[in-house]
């Protein structure tokens, strides 16, 4: 789709010229004593009129991380030109969620839903991705 023959992360070690994803920048605010650089909850700022949106029922969240790795920044034209819709980002304007438009449900993030989510409340996100799979089936 975005087109880069040797896309990859940092993670894997090989050697890509175009790594994608690679390793967080700088260590969250309230990281997590022991945890990857990005952990613990951070804020997420959600784009007007995407469906992520739409979900929340809102332009902010709280989220949570666990992670070493996020989307690099020298990609995100990239990504777009592919029809790939940027939808949330964190207070330092690093990518957190994108969205493929005109799929029945393609949203992917780097914050995790199922940290933050209970059986008496589900997070939100895992709510509409089960709504969408019943309608379809």
């Amino acid at each position: 789709m975005v087109g880069i023959a040797d896309a990859d992360s940092n993670e894997h070690e090989t050697d890509s010229r175009n790594f994608v994803i690679h390793p967080v920048s700088c260590p969250a605010p309230n990281r997590r004593e022991g945890g990857p650089k990005l952990s613990g909850a951070c804020r997420l700022r959600i784009e007007r009129g995407s469906r992520l949106a739409g979900i929340y029922r809102g332009l902010e969240a709280e989220e949570e991380y666990f992670c070493n790795y996020e989307v690099n920044r020298e990609y995100l034209s990239d990504f777009a030109a592919s029809g790939l819709k940027l939808t949330a980002f964190d207070d330092n304007g690093e990518l957190r969620a994108i969205e493929l438009p005109g799929d029945r449900f393609f949203i992917a993030t780097l914050f995790q839903p199922q940290l933050s989510s209970s059986e008496a409340l589900p997070h939100p996100l895992i709510v509409a991705f089960l709504e969408a799979s019943a309608a379809r089936a």
